[in-house]
């Protein structure tokens, strides 16, 4: 039986925006060919191939990014789900291997701050398993974060030689 641990789900909503803006785009232009035709104006031409190019532009910005889920598998081990639209990719890790999670802030670009809170993996190094707007909430994602690995080290001790004495 796995456990969710986190779910970082904010990827989905520029990926749901990708997705009207294409269908509102395919639509507009549909209806600009249908009733005169792009090639007679061409201030409607540059405006369309405008609106395809920053399509185009966010649409790679927001497809990169991935949906993370941290689950723990009953026998202790941890695993790390990064998901994209056309594949996903899972690293299996042992929860004795992360260090502490930390928190990268960085302007929002309108004078805020975004907070990430980044999981250091061994194999694809910092996935961010959570994200918000205000620092108090991110400093609580990560002392829970941080809190998950503490119990996990202290809860299933693997690899470990018995002690001397002990059958």
């Amino acid at each position: 039986m796995e456990r969710l641990l986190f779910r970082n789900l904010r990827p989905l909503y520029g990926w749901l925006f990708i997705v009207a803006w294409f269908a509102i785009l395919v639509l507009m232009t549909w209806v600009f060919l249908r009733d005169s035709g792009i090639a007679q104006e061409p201030f409607r031409a540059l405006t369309i191939a405008f609106f395809w190019g920053l399509g185009c532009w966010l649409a790679f910005g927001a497809l990169t990014r991935p949906i993370v889920s941290v689950r723990q598998k009953s026998d202790g081990s941890w695993i790390v789900i990064r998901r994209w639209p056309w594949t996903h990719d899972e690293e299996r890790i042992d929860p004795d291997r992360l260090p502490a999670p930390t928190i990268d802030a960085e302007s929002d670009g309108e004078g805020g701050m975004h907070y990430r809170c980044l999981l250091k993996t061994p194999e694809h190094g910092s996935v961010e398993f959570s994200e918000h707007l205000k620092l108090d909430k991110a400093a609580l994602a990560r002392d829970r974060m941080a809190f998950l690995i503490r119990s996990a080290r202290t809860r299933t001790p693997r690899n470990t030689p018995p002690l001397p004495g002990s059958r």
